[in-house]
């Protein structure tokens, strides 16, 4: 079994520590985390990293605001990019700059990894972007929104939200206090409460966005995974945005909103055969495309 490193770069003096494994000669796969309380690569990925780790060279990095990265925002971009920014950064420091890498995230780490497709600066890193229940942005239920916007720092409502993201499993309790551990550091509540800070001013402008309709140009295969009890997001999500993305695989199955953390092996062997299925997609698309480039 691979052995799961953790390890840490510094870049302007922003910290952004990471957990490794698998062969340095493997093809790169970056596991990008969820964004709710207490999110951390160890939460989202721990079980899921030694499976994956037989074939690919895993780097799961603690994002900005969470785990023992800096507890850092940036307010004046979309909380994708300047976290992306922090991953093509390691990428660099890893000396990854020119092996584009698998994608694979929860929830908001799977908005993460489709955002990436579609942005040009970023884009030629990723060979292919799996997402799990994270939709880019649009089609999250307003109840998931707000029972996810908020949290007391007790035992009692983590559970609370774990079960939002999970259901029961027999596990649970241990992942509670895994997450609480990050969560009651004052930086990480502050880092992720501020994206929802209200202002006193009114009709400020509103940033543009075109996703989910520039996917349209994404030639990078993607693939969602959607959850047929997931609660949190709306039930056609993946559907919808498939819509838009011509290189788009759409896999249901029977989970919530974050099955790597309450079903780890299930998810693992899932994603294998994902990968699988989009490398044999862009090798077949490299053949039909030649002189294609980043």
């Amino acid at each position: 079994m691979s052995t799961i490193k953790r390890d840490q770069i510094n870049v302007g003096g922003l910290v952004t520590s990471f957990l490794s494994a698998g062969s340095p000669s493997a093809h790169p796969l970056v596991l990008l985390h969820d964004g709710a309380w207490g999110g951390s690569a160890e939460a989202s990925w721990i079980n899921v990293i030694p499976t994956l780790a037989r074939r690919y060279r895993v780097i799961a990095p603690d994002l900005y605001g969470y785990g023992a990265s800096s507890k850092m925002v940036q307010l004046d971009v979309a909380p994708y990019e300047f976290r992306l920014r922090q991953v093509a950064a390691l990428l660099d420091a890893l000396r990854l700059e020119d092996r584009p890498a698998h994608l694979v995230g929860n929830s908001f780490g799977g908005a993460m990894a489709l955002r990436a497709a579609t942005l040009p600066w970023f884009s030629w890193r990723v060979s292919t972007a799996v997402s799990i229940s994270g939709t880019g942005g649009p089609y999250r239920t307003k109840e998931g929104l707000a029972a996810l916007s908020h949290f007391d720092g007790s035992h009692a409502d983590m559970l609370r939200v774990v079960r939002l993201l999970t259901g029961h499993f027999p596990a649970i309790d241990d992942h509670v206090e895994l997450r609480l551990r990050d969560a009651c550091n004052p930086g990480h509540y502050r880092a992720v409460a501020a994206a929802g800070l209200a202002t006193p001013f009114e009709g400020a402008p509103k940033r543009h966005d075109d996703y989910p309709q520039s996917l349209r140009t994404v030639r990078t295969p993607l693939a969602l995974v959607s959850g047929r009890q997931d609660n949190l997001v709306e039930p056609d999500w993946a559907h919808r945005i498939a819509e838009h993305a011509p290189s788009c695989k759409v896999y249901e199955i029977d989970a919530r909103h974050s099955p790597n953390i309450n079903d780890p092996e299930t998810t693992a062997a899932l994603l294998l055969t994902i990968l699988g299925e989009l490398e044999s997609g862009a090798a077949t698309q490299d053949r039909t495309a030649p002189g294609t480039s980043r």
